[in-house]
């Protein structure tokens, strides 16, 4: 039913939701600090919300072979983990004494209970390359998550290269007569290279914030869980094969995985 026809008006706050989203806000400590917490948080939900939604557009585009609109989403995508990133500077404006006066009170609240950022991950293809324990820790946490999304980007990249019946090296050896599947692969690079420097500041800003050895508010210690997350990688294959190309081209590259 459109706004005319519910009766309402069809203006800024009605249709941004603003009096559900503007009050959405429930601090549990009332330290003024918490606020710029839960700011933080709320928005990179949001974010994250929007990345699905393109992320579901980008693999039906990547299947119908339509490269030009899925690297242009792909674009996005790295341009909102760039923003994401941003969000830790900001947060990181309030002081680790701060943070230390209301902790105690989020009693359990932790980022990784975020079932989106674990969508996020499931559905570029995180199962695919983390390995065993990355994907029985996240059925236990949410079962049924990851089978709902049989169809990863990872998924769809690389059936976009068999059906080409082009090489990683072919590709970047041949770039501006292949400059699609060079894109979509700088754009993938792109992606995880993101998250990478994501998971990395997220954890210097943890270590500011709490210590490296103190215990997260969701239970894990941070070298039990945090640390690990850095050798997460969605497409592998896109750091690796580097070495190739540095072969190819003359240079020298020591034997085994950098």
């Amino acid at each position: 039913m459109s706004a005319a026809e519910d009766g309402q008006r069809f203006d800024y706050v009605h249709h941004l939701q603003l009096d559900k989203l503007l009050t959405a806000m429930r601090p549990v400590s009332g330290h003024p600090e918490e606020h710029l917490f839960v700011t933080v948080h709320h928005a990179l939900e949001i974010w994250f919300k929007h990345i699905l939604f393109d992320l579901g557009r980008i693999v039906t585009l990547l299947d119908a072979d339509d490269l030009h609109q899925a690297n242009w989403l792909m674009r996005r995508i790295g341009e909102i983990l760039k923003l994401a990133e941003a969000h830790w500077t900001v947060l990181e404006t309030m002081s680790a004494a701060d943070f230390a006066e209301f902790r105690g009170q989020l009693t359990g609240a932790s980022g990784l209970q975020s079932r989106q950022f674990r969508q996020v991950e499931v559905m570029i293809g995180l199962c695919e390359t983390a390995g065993e324990a990355y994907c029985a820790r996240t059925e236990k946490l949410w079962p049924g998550l990851i089978a709902e999304y049989p169809r990863t980007l990872r998924g769809a990249f690389f059936d976009v290269y068999k059906r080409h019946g082009l090489s990683l090296l072919d590709v970047y050896r041949d770039r501006w007569t292949h400059h699609a599947l060079f894109q979509l692969a700088e754009n993938a690079f792109e992606i995880d290279r993101r998250f990478q420097s994501w998971r990395h500041n997220h954890i210097l800003m943890v270590r500011r914030q709490i210590g490296i050895r103190a215990r997260g508010t969701g239970g894990t210690f941070f070298k039990d869980y945090l640390a690990a997350t850095t050798a997460y990688y969605f497409f592998p294959e896109l750091f690796e094969f580097r070495n190739d190309l540095t072969v190819a081209a003359g240079g020298e590259v020591m034997p085994g995985e950098a």
